[in-house]
């Protein structure tokens, strides 16, 4: 049996409500006997939206999802609440109903920590990193309360003791921050101690929206962020919230981050977010093989990349899982560095945006306001 696993997959935005059958032209995906896929987003028709970044669509996704012969998906992310605690058990509803499984989040604790069983031997178990500056909107489940799987090693350990004796388990980690390639040290520690443990197969990582690099351990592989798999463009009202508008606006900015905005916003993605990675098990000889995909960038069809593209993606996944192998003392210092200027740059962008979103008056006076915050 060969089971495929990819990235973030978002079923809103653009392609809201339409025909998907056609849109993944990738191998590894249209080959497999079984799908798993992270679904980053909640899935509710409810009116319920929470004060933040958000990604949600309503039921029709799940035709979606059937289309695209998805067995099971990840719930174990930052957007699974974004229509509330109700909407993950309205999410959670519609999927059962559907008999599509689902596993990293439940209405209570124990639903959360449920593994999706693959065959007798093998089980895929989500969890989601909380408490964080980079993720710190993250609904942890309760005894009675709806929530995600938390990302924590002694409960990991605790869930993988309750395995059967043959059984393996493959981890969906939702962590790290978003937009860096370089990961920061103690994940990498982490997925290095977990591939030590016999019970865990594999580790797949998400919510950078880019992929990274290979962490490699006993002749096992933990993939530190596969990237966007499916994502697309989609609209964004003010001051982060997607939007859903009846007709396209007259007008409206486009911009290459995610950040807030003041007025109707078109959010697009850069090349590299576009780019992700896709997994492919085979059982049969108990191995992970990997290609990277690509995403157009004005319609969502997502493609093997071939050619010279291909060849510079696989240098640089091999130079950062290199990177990884360093020292604390040299790869610490590294990491931050570069975390330094990719977000000095991320921000530098967002600064540029705002000023051609609200004009000289209205951006001076914003950093004016800023400032006295700061100062007062």
């Amino acid at each position: 049996m060969k089971i495929c696993f990819t990235g973030d997959l978002f079923l809103g935005g653009d392609l809201l409500n339409k025909n998907i059958k056609n849109l993944i032209n990738v191998n590894i995906f249209n080959n497999a006997d079984k799908r798993i896929v992270n679904l980053e987003q909640a899935i509710s028709e409810s009116n319920i939206v929470e004060n933040k970044g958000t990604l949600y669509t309503g039921k029709n996704s799940i035709k979606q999802l059937h289309d695209l012969k998805v067995d099971a998906v990840n719930l174990a992310h930052n957007h699974i609440q974004d229509k509330g605690l109700e909407g993950i058990v309205e999410t959670i509803s519609y999927l059962r109903d559907s008999h599509i499984g689902f596993f990293g989040a439940g209405s209570n604790i124990i639903e959360s920590k449920k593994s999706f069983s693959l065959n007798d031997q093998l089980v895929v178990i989500g969890y989601c990193e909380f408490d964080k500056i980079y993720l710190n909107q993250i609904e942890v489940a309760g005894e009675s309360k709806a929530g995600v799987n938390p990302l924590r090693y002694d409960s990991i350990i605790s869930d993988l003791e309750k395995l059967d004796k043959n059984q393996k388990a493959i981890l969906y980690f939702h962590w790290g921050r978003e937009h860096v390639s370089l990961p920061l040290y103690q994940d990498i520690q982490l997925v290095k101690k977990l591939l030590r443990d016999e019970r865990v197969l594999t580790i797949i990582g998400m919510h950078p929206h880019r992929p990274q690099g290979i962490v490699k351990v006993n002749g096992k592989k933990a993939f530190m962020s596969l990237g966007n798999f499916l994502f697309p463009n989609f609209f964004i009202k003010p001051p982060t919230q997607i939007f859903y508008p009846e007709s396209l606006p007259k007008k409206y900015s486009v911009t290459r981050q995610y950040h807030k905005v003041f007025g109707i916003t078109y959010k697009k993605w850069r090349l590299i977010n576009r780019i992700s990675i896709v997994l492919s098990y085979d059982t049969e000889i108990n191995k992970v093989i990997y290609n990277f995909v690509k995403q157009n960038d004005i319609y969502p069809e997502v493609k093997d990349v071939k050619g010279f593209l291909n060849i510079l993606l696989k240098l640089h996944v091999f130079i950062l899982s290199s990177l990884y192998k360093l020292p604390s003392y040299l790869y610490v210092p590294l990491e931050k560095v570069n975390t330094y200027i990719v977000y000095k740059y991320w921000n530098f962008n967002i600064q540029l945006f705002n000023f051609r979103q609200l004009g000289l008056v209205k951006f001076c006076k914003k950093v004016i306001k800023i400032v006295k915050r700061k100062l007062f």
